[in-house]
């Protein structure tokens, strides 16, 4: 069935048929008019009033609202990581296009937007990735959240986390880490987490104390496609892609 995009929602809200959502573009390039670098994709995250975006480098997050079948995107701000002049390039055009006013489609799991002079074909992530078990998996850590306010991870940091039964190893990229891992209820703790420094790039030295202690307490877990965001009860927490072994 096909929703032709109406404005349906209230306009603080967003549409409601979108609301929750995730949506990230295909490899194929077919339908997509808004160049993208090779081997990157635009991810889209609709909240309540709000959008945030992904296309290779910082994140984006802005207020949405709806004017009949356009996206309404301002207020748009994001994190300030250093990246290639490719991927910054590319992170100014997915902010401009938002901020163009796109008329939005939904088709089942398949999200149109196109403007005038672009146009990029999204798919639900549930439906393009299932959901990863938390379990088994290379969590690569990409985002810290602090005070509402999102963070990347500084270029150069290989952290991560990997829960393996009852166990967890990791690492910050300055700190290695192992211990206990207990998986329960929707929530995650990691009782006497050991560390040990290890050598890093000196603009990595220190900027890991923040993340282990966010790890030093019960987290809850969401799984959407191949994200994980892990939330302790005062609203901080970390977020994670899923990589191959």
């Amino acid at each position: 069935m096909t929703i032709a995009g109406c404005g349906s929602g209230s306009a603080a809200e967003g549409p409601a048929e979108l609301t929750g959502r995730t949506f990230v573009t295909m490899g194929d390039k077919q339908q997509q008019d808004l160049p993208l670098v090779e081997g990157t994709r635009v991810r889209l995250a609709f909240r309540n009033g709000e959008v945030a975006a992904e296309a290779g480098c910082n994140h984006l997050t802005g207020k949405l609202t709806t004017e009949g079948d356009r996206l309404v995107v301002t207020e748009v701000g994001g994190t300030l990581m250093g990246c290639s002049p490719e991927l910054t390039d590319q992170d100014d055009r997915v902010r401009r296009f938002l901020q163009d006013r796109p008329r939005w489609r939904l088709d089942g799991d398949t999200l149109l937007l196109s403007t005038d002079t672009a146009r990029l074909r999204l798919v639900d992530l549930r439906s393009a990735e299932p959901d990863r078990p938390l379990t088994g998996v290379r969590w690569s850590l990409d985002t810290v959240v602090e005070n509402g306010t999102a963070s990347s991870v500084p270029a150069g940091a290989d952290a991560y986390l990997m829960i393996e039964g009852d166990r967890v190893t990791g690492s910050t990229g300055c700190t290695r880490l192992e211990g206990s891992a207990s998986v329960a209820g929707g929530t995650v703790s990691f009782p006497g987490l050991s560390t040990r420094r290890m050598p890093c790039a000196a603009q990595l030295k220190g900027w890991d104390s923040g993340v282990l202690e966010l790890l030093r307490g019960p987290l809850s877990v969401r799984i959407t496609g191949n994200r994980l965001v892990l939330t302790r009860g005062d609203g901080r927490g970390l977020q994670f892609t899923a990589l191959s072994r």
